[in-house]
């Protein structure tokens, strides 16, 4: 009898390839269920990040809504549709209790954030969690959202609250003094606040008037709660407050700051310097303000008097201000008087930081284009410029009017040189900041009326000058110069100085109700 040893080692071996393929098909339907999983899992997270986007952009936008709404020039003002809610349309501010919802609900719904008791409203729990009491408590006003004027709800958010900020409502210690509970006091924004040490820190103060007795912007909350299917929901808030106002008092129809100042006037027997607010003819409800001096010059320890004066010796029976009566007799002696200014209006640093804050927000930024060196009249907008729509120009550069035979309305700062042709009129305020040089020359009919403020904070290589003293700067009209020249107009003043945006201090998502 015989074996077969290698038939036997085949015999044990049979199956093997059978269990292999087993195993192998088992892995593969594992990863393939894995594959299906993971891809049912990325389906779902892409569609949350969808919604979740969708949800954060809508509530941007009804933010937006909000903030563009606050601005006085914007069609769709809020006080338009709530008149007399906001005192002062120009400058929006809210009593403690005093609350604004613009709402914008879907076809067949009702957007209802006051009414706590019915959660498919939509109800603004969100209020108590940062103010310490329901909004039924306080006195809330809606208002519908300007997408429902044009027959459909626009984005998907729901509401937005335009609320009064309080230290417990941002939960901030503003004061540096470990209180975040305060919510009772008001809150404005100081650009020119000195912290420690007196540095200039910009921020968010309890009192009303800065430490330079200028009125601050109040500081507002926006909070926006959108919903998008089948129930993603976003509250972003924005903190605002009103941007691109000076908060600025002039101390004279024409003021000239910084060291040895200078000033030349024309020989011109209609040409004035007017510091006296106009009584009738006003263009504002406001009544008139005190007289100003005619030209005031900043520092009294130097030459800044005696140069001035000697720039009016021709005709100083053109000087007008404080003094006098609305309509004086010539007085002895001109209206040039020592004034004092802000103190954010008496370093380089300071004014330069100033200047910063209105670019940023200006309605035009114009610069020299090469190879020329200055900013020609002609590139003015004077067609958009209005007594209903001042604008804030700011030209980073020399500013030639030469030829520019029209009327700016708002604010004109100059950076460099202003080339000033009397046949050109300015209603509002002339800031010439930087070069710190003003020169008038021609014939005209033209004039300024609001206020003009001249001061030198860079050097002739264009460098900041160190703090804290200010150059010599200067006012120079051609012997032969024409025009009724600068006349203070209070009325003028505030309509070149009103916000020109609601800047935002911060921004955070918040827990959706």
């Amino acid at each position: 009898m015989s074996f077969c040893p290698k038939s036997k080692r085949k015999g044990s071996e049979a199956g093997a390839a059978l269990l292999i393929a087993i195993f192998a098909l088992l892995l593969i339907s594992v990863i393939a269920i894995a594959l299906l999983v993971s891809t049912g899992t990325d389906s779902a997270l892409a569609s949350n990040y969808r919604t979740s986007t969708a949800a954060y952009y809508a509530a941007m936008a009804g933010a937006e809504e909000a903030r563009s709404r606050l601005l006085w020039k914007s069609a769709d003002n809020i006080n338009i549709a709530s008149p007399n809610y906001f005192p002062d349309p120009t400058n929006p501010t809210l009593a403690l209790t005093n609350v604004l919802y613009i709402i914008n609900p879907a076809a067949g719904e009702t957007v209802a954030p006051a009414d706590l008791s019915n959660t498919q409203t939509y109800p603004d729990t969100e209020y108590f969690a940062e103010y310490g009491t329901p909004i039924t408590s306080v006195n809330w006003l809606t208002i519908n959202s300007v997408y429902l004027a044009g027959g459909g709800p626009g984005p998907s958010y729901k509401w937005v609250r335009i609320s009064p900020a309080t230290v417990r409502s941002l939960g901030v210690d503003v004061a540096g003094d470990g209180n975040t509970t305060d919510g009772i006091s008001l809150l404005y924004y100081d650009p020119a606040h000195v912290g420690a040490g007196g540095v200039i820190k910009p921020g968010i103060v309890k009192n009303p008037v800065s430490a330079t007795g200028q009125p601050l912007g109040q500081v507002l909350e926006i909070t926006a709660l959108a919903v998008v299917p089948p129930n993603t929901q976003k509250l972003l808030q924005y903190v605002v407050t009103p941007g691109g106002s000076l908060n600025i008092s002039f101390p004279a129809a024409l003021t000239l700051a910084g060291n040895q100042v200078t000033y030349t006037g024309p020989d011109s027997t209609q040409f004035y310097v007017d510091g006296i607010d106009p009584i009738t003819g006003r263009t504002c409800a406001s009544p008139a303000l005190p007289p100003v001096a005619a030209i005031g010059y900043t520092n009294s320890t130097d030459q800044s008097a005696v140069n001035v004066k000697n720039g009016t010796n021709l005709h100083p029976d053109y000087y007008w201000g404080f003094g006098f009566v609305a309509a004086p007799p010539p007085p002895a002696t001109a209206s040039i008087e020592p004034v004092t200014l802000p103190a954010n209006f008496q370093k380089p640093s300071t004014l330069e930081m100033l200047l910063q804050n209105i670019r940023q927000s200006a309605d035009v930024v114009l610069a020299p284009v090469a190879p020329a060196t200055t900013v020609p009249g002609s590139a003015l907008p004077a067609s958009a410029m209005t007594t209903t729509n001042p604008m804030t120009i700011f030209v980073d550069g020399d500013l030639d009017l030469t030829s520019w035979h029209n009327i700016g309305y708002g604010l004109l700062v100059v950076t460099g040189n202003l080339t000033y042709d009397p046949d050109a009129s300015w209603e509002g305020v002339v800031l010439v900041i930087g070069k710190g040089t003003f020169q008038g020359s021609h014939g005209g009919i033209g004039r300024i009326d609001g206020a003009m403020l001249v001061a030198t904070t860079r050097d002739s290589s264009g460098n900041v000058l160190p703090d804290p003293n200010l150059g010599p700067s200067s006012v120079t009209f051609a012997a032969n110069t024409g025009g009724y020249g600068i006349y203070y107009n209070s009325c003028m003043i505030s309509f070149a100085l009103r916000p020109t945006t609601f800047k935002v201090l911060s921004f955070r998502e918040r827990v959706a109700p």
